[in-house]
């Protein structure tokens, strides 16, 4: 989505949006998107396996589908950027100067295109919302870490389940934020039913 793109979805809503929730706007920009033949990703997820030291991907959350992609050598130990969390355009939805754009809704940074994401790397896939007859979210209960502090869970799992195969998922909760939260934002984005085991 272009910044032309995102200002034509603000004068479209501007009415309809001021009243909405956080999670009222974004679904509401979804809908928009895909009446509007725009594939546009909404939330992104970091997954790792052995601290970082295994697979390590990017689980990018479109409108249209989930998208896997290979973390590049450099951003396995140093994540830098944007690394978890809602994209840029939905993201500015749930601020407070929401229906105004800023200089840095036109940076490059800003436009995460899907197809650019699929071509980085041959390993790279998608899964089709639509194909999907599984989805869950797990509580990392195995992961749990006690010291002097208290308890801590170091990762969360998440589960995709198609006709054919399944997906496992590692997502460390210092990248991506608590149980509670990633489950909340994929009930946001999802067009399916969520479990979740916790």
């Amino acid at each position: 989505m272009t910044p032309v793109e995102f200002e034509q979805f603000l004068k479209f809503s501007k009415d309809g949006l001021s009243d909405k929730s956080n999670s009222e706007k974004i679904r509401f920009f979804i809908e928009w998107c895909k009446k509007n033949n725009m594939e546009q990703i909404i939330l992104r997820l970091s997954s790792e396996d052995k601290g970082g030291w295994g697979k390590n991907c990017f689980l990018d959350f479109t409108t249209n589908r989930m998208i896997v992609s290979k973390k590049n050598f450099f951003r396995k130990f140093g994540d830098l950027g944007y690394i978890a969390g809602i994209a840029h355009y939905p993201y500015k939805l749930t601020t407070k100067k929401w229906n105004v754009l800023s200089a840095s809704d036109t940076k490059k940074q800003a436009l995460i295109i899907p197809e650019d994401v699929l071509t980085r790397d041959s390993s790279n896939f998608y899964i089709w919302y639509s194909s999907i007859d599984e989805f869950v979210v797990r509580k990392g209960v195995e992961t749990i870490v006690r010291n002097m502090l208290g308890t801590m869970i170091k990762a969360n799992f998440l589960t995709v389940k198609t006709s054919n195969k399944t997906y496992n998922f590692a997502i460390p909760v210092r990248k991506n934020g608590t149980f509670e939260e990633i489950h909340f934002w994929l009930s946001v984005v999802l067009p399916l039913n969520l479990s979740a085991v916790g």
